[in-house]
Protein backbone atom coordinates (compact mmCIF):
# COMPACT_ATOMS: atom_id res chain seq x y z
CA UNK A 1 0.00 0.00 0.00
CA UNK A 2 1.35 3.35 -1.28
CA UNK A 3 0.42 7.03 -0.35
CA UNK A 4 0.87 10.06 -2.83
CA UNK A 5 1.43 13.33 -1.21
CA UNK A 6 1.00 16.05 -4.37
CA UNK A 7 3.63 18.91 -3.32
CA UNK A 8 5.15 22.36 -5.78
CA UNK A 9 7.98 20.16 -6.33
CA UNK A 10 6.01 17.25 -7.62
CA UNK A 11 4.42 13.62 -6.67
CA UNK A 12 5.80 12.16 -3.79
CA UNK A 13 5.74 8.34 -3.24
CA UNK A 14 5.98 6.00 -0.06
CA UNK A 15 5.63 2.73 0.84
CA UNK A 16 7.56 -0.69 1.12
CA UNK A 17 9.69 1.39 3.82
CA UNK A 18 10.93 3.66 1.02
CA UNK A 19 9.73 7.31 -0.27
CA UNK A 20 10.00 8.58 -3.69
CA UNK A 21 10.70 11.95 -3.34
CA UNK A 22 11.29 14.14 -6.94
CA UNK A 23 14.50 14.86 -8.13
CA UNK A 24 15.65 18.51 -6.64
CA UNK A 25 18.60 20.32 -7.85
CA UNK A 26 20.45 19.59 -4.96
CA UNK A 27 20.24 15.80 -5.85
CA UNK A 28 22.45 15.98 -8.47
CA UNK A 29 25.49 15.96 -7.29
CA UNK A 30 24.76 12.44 -5.47
CA UNK A 31 22.86 11.05 -8.20
CA UNK A 32 25.68 11.92 -10.37
CA UNK A 33 28.88 10.10 -8.79
CA UNK A 34 26.23 7.14 -8.03
CA UNK A 35 25.36 7.01 -12.11
CA UNK A 36 29.00 7.34 -12.75
CA UNK A 37 30.31 4.32 -10.21
CA UNK A 38 31.58 1.49 -12.62
CA UNK A 39 28.77 -0.66 -10.70
CA UNK A 40 26.09 1.64 -11.93
CA UNK A 41 27.50 3.07 -15.11
CA UNK A 42 28.42 -0.25 -16.58
CA UNK A 43 24.38 -1.36 -16.86
CA UNK A 44 23.59 1.43 -18.22
CA UNK A 45 23.21 1.57 -22.29
CA UNK A 46 25.50 4.58 -22.30
CA UNK A 47 28.48 3.62 -19.96
CA UNK A 48 30.11 7.14 -20.22
CA UNK A 49 31.16 9.37 -17.68
CA UNK A 50 28.51 12.01 -17.00
CA UNK A 51 30.19 15.19 -16.65
CA UNK A 52 28.77 18.43 -14.48
CA UNK A 53 27.61 20.40 -17.44
CA UNK A 54 25.89 16.88 -18.90
CA UNK A 55 24.07 16.46 -15.60
CA UNK A 56 22.55 19.89 -15.47
CA UNK A 57 21.14 20.15 -19.03
CA UNK A 58 19.77 16.70 -17.66
CA UNK A 59 18.08 18.09 -14.60
CA UNK A 60 17.03 21.70 -17.10
CA UNK A 61 15.74 19.21 -19.86
CA UNK A 62 13.44 17.31 -17.03
CA UNK A 63 11.88 21.07 -15.78
CA UNK A 64 9.81 21.15 -19.17
CA UNK A 65 9.57 17.95 -20.05
CA UNK A 66 5.93 15.92 -19.14
CA UNK A 67 7.00 12.51 -20.47
CA UNK A 68 9.02 11.63 -17.72
CA UNK A 69 9.31 11.86 -14.27
CA UNK A 70 12.15 11.27 -11.77
CA UNK A 71 12.38 10.65 -8.20
CA UNK A 72 15.60 9.89 -5.63
CA UNK A 73 14.53 6.87 -3.73
CA UNK A 74 14.96 7.28 0.24
CA UNK A 75 15.64 4.34 3.07
CA UNK A 76 15.20 5.54 6.71
CA UNK A 77 15.51 9.39 5.66
CA UNK A 78 18.51 8.55 3.71
CA UNK A 79 19.29 8.99 -0.34
CA UNK A 80 19.94 5.33 -1.70
CA UNK A 81 18.79 5.35 -5.30
CA UNK A 82 16.83 6.74 -8.21
CA UNK A 83 14.09 5.73 -9.88
CA UNK A 84 11.71 6.68 -13.16
CA UNK A 85 9.37 6.48 -15.48
CA UNK A 86 8.98 7.70 -19.18
CA UNK A 87 7.19 7.27 -21.94
CA UNK A 88 8.43 5.30 -25.25
CA UNK A 89 6.94 8.17 -27.77
CA UNK A 90 7.64 11.29 -25.88
CA UNK A 91 3.74 11.61 -25.36
CA UNK A 92 2.45 12.92 -21.80
CA UNK A 93 2.85 10.62 -18.71
CA UNK A 94 -0.85 12.02 -17.76
CA UNK A 95 -2.40 9.70 -20.82
CA UNK A 96 0.17 7.28 -21.47
CA UNK A 97 -1.04 3.55 -21.72
CA UNK A 98 2.38 2.07 -21.11
CA UNK A 99 5.89 3.71 -19.77
CA UNK A 100 9.21 2.33 -19.27
CA UNK A 101 10.71 2.19 -15.76
CA UNK A 102 14.57 2.47 -14.54
CA UNK A 103 15.83 2.10 -11.37
CA UNK A 104 19.37 1.77 -9.96
CA UNK A 105 20.67 1.61 -6.09
CA UNK A 106 23.69 3.69 -5.95
CA UNK A 107 24.35 2.86 -2.57
CA UNK A 108 26.84 -0.38 -2.40
CA UNK A 109 25.13 -1.41 1.11
CA UNK A 110 22.05 -1.91 -0.55
CA UNK A 111 22.77 -2.97 -4.02
CA UNK A 112 21.31 -6.78 -4.14
CA UNK A 113 19.47 -6.65 -0.98
CA UNK A 114 15.58 -7.10 -1.10
CA UNK A 115 15.23 -3.20 -0.26
CA UNK A 116 16.16 -2.91 -3.47
CA UNK A 117 12.80 -3.98 -4.66
CA UNK A 118 10.61 -1.43 -2.32
CA UNK A 119 11.20 1.90 -5.16
CA UNK A 120 9.87 -0.59 -7.66
CA UNK A 121 6.95 -1.73 -6.62
CA UNK A 122 6.10 1.71 -4.64
CA UNK A 123 6.06 3.02 -8.46
CA UNK A 124 4.89 0.27 -10.41
CA UNK A 125 1.86 0.49 -7.52
CA UNK A 126 1.93 4.13 -8.70
CA UNK A 127 1.76 3.60 -12.25
CA UNK A 128 -0.81 0.96 -12.24
CA UNK A 129 -3.27 2.41 -9.47
CA UNK A 130 -3.13 5.92 -9.71
CA UNK A 131 -1.76 6.80 -13.34
CA UNK A 132 -3.58 3.92 -15.06
CA UNK A 133 -1.28 2.25 -17.22
CA UNK A 134 -1.95 -1.03 -18.96
CA UNK A 135 2.01 -2.07 -18.84
CA UNK A 136 5.49 -1.41 -17.83
CA UNK A 137 8.30 -1.90 -20.44
CA UNK A 138 11.61 -2.85 -19.78
CA UNK A 139 14.91 -3.03 -21.69
CA UNK A 140 17.64 -4.68 -20.21
CA UNK A 141 21.45 -5.54 -21.55
CA UNK A 142 21.64 -9.24 -22.07
CA UNK A 143 24.80 -9.34 -20.14
CA UNK A 144 22.99 -8.25 -17.23
CA UNK A 145 21.65 -11.17 -15.35
CA UNK A 146 20.97 -9.55 -12.15
CA UNK A 147 18.49 -6.94 -13.76
CA UNK A 148 16.91 -10.35 -16.04
CA UNK A 149 16.49 -12.03 -13.29
CA UNK A 150 15.07 -9.08 -10.70
CA UNK A 151 12.57 -8.19 -13.18
CA UNK A 152 11.50 -12.08 -14.19
CA UNK A 153 10.76 -11.94 -10.37
CA UNK A 154 8.19 -8.76 -10.60
CA UNK A 155 6.28 -10.93 -13.18
CA UNK A 156 7.75 -9.30 -16.83
CA UNK A 157 7.70 -11.40 -19.95
CA UNK A 158 10.53 -11.25 -22.25
CA UNK A 159 8.57 -10.53 -25.61
CA UNK A 160 11.80 -9.62 -27.86
CA UNK A 161 15.60 -10.42 -27.86
CA UNK A 162 17.46 -8.64 -30.14
CA UNK A 163 20.71 -6.13 -28.45
CA UNK A 164 18.54 -5.51 -25.65
CA UNK A 165 16.13 -7.77 -24.06
CA UNK A 166 12.68 -6.36 -24.03
CA UNK A 167 10.59 -7.38 -21.21
CA UNK A 168 7.23 -6.01 -20.57
CA UNK A 169 4.58 -6.21 -17.59
CA UNK A 170 0.61 -5.83 -16.87
CA UNK A 171 -1.06 -5.30 -13.73
CA UNK A 172 -2.67 -8.40 -13.12
CA UNK A 173 1.12 -10.65 -13.55
CA UNK A 174 2.67 -7.90 -11.30
CA UNK A 175 0.32 -8.04 -8.57
CA UNK A 176 -0.06 -11.68 -8.33
CA UNK A 177 3.96 -12.65 -8.82
CA UNK A 178 4.72 -9.79 -5.98
CA UNK A 179 2.39 -10.90 -3.46
CA UNK A 180 5.18 -12.42 -1.22
CA UNK A 181 7.68 -9.71 -1.60
CA UNK A 182 4.61 -7.44 -1.15
CA UNK A 183 4.81 -8.55 2.71
CA UNK A 184 8.10 -8.81 2.99
CA UNK A 185 8.43 -5.34 2.72
CA UNK A 186 5.44 -4.16 4.74
CA UNK A 187 6.57 -5.37 7.49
Amino acid sequence: MITIDKTPEGVHIAGYQVTLKPVQSHHLKTLQTWRNSDFVRQQMVSTDIISDEQQQAWFASLQRDNSQQHWVVYYKDAPIGTTNIRTNDKSSLDSACQVSPGLYIGEPKYQGNILAFAPTLALYDYCFDCLKINALQAQVKQENSAALNYNKKLGYQEIDRKDMVTLELDQARYQSETQMIKRLLSR
